[in-house]
């Protein structure tokens, strides 16, 4: 009598070798995606940042960010600032940054206007 000897085929093998491949490929295509999506959150981020130092820079009056429209910013960024009237005695100032790729971010506010004396002595 012939006695089964038990193992593994080489089918057997090299099969489990393909499924831990497939596996392998799913899980190295899932950190490259969430590596992506970490990129882009976080070029969206320093666009915000760029936007709200607009706004804080503005508030404060600062008197190159009201004469400059436009400027280059670090990481490939630039940054837009426009100005139109909204209501009486309020503007409506958006700054717009765009993104190194393709993609811009828009961030509106309202600010009051400023009287005439006080504008003339911001740019002595």
């Amino acid at each position: 009598m012939m006695k089964h000897e038990r193992g593994l085929t080489l089918l057997e093998v090299m099969v489990a070798l393909v499924v831990l491949s497939l596996v392998g490929l799913g899980y190295l295509e899932l950190f490259q995606g969430s590596h992506r999506l970490v990129a882009a959150a976080r070029e969206w981020s320093q666009a915000v940042a760029y936007a709200e130092d607009a706004i804080e820079r503005a508030q404060l009056g600062e008197p190159s960010l009201l004469r400059t429209s436009a400027e280059s910013l670090p990481g490939g960024f630039r940054r837009e600032i426009t100005r139109r009237p909204w209501q009486p005695g309020l503007t409506l100032v958006t700054v717009t940054v765009f993104l190194p790729g393709s993609g811009r971010f828009d961030l509106d506010w309202l600010a009051r206007d400023r009287p005439a004396q006080q504008r003339g002595s911001e740019s002595r």
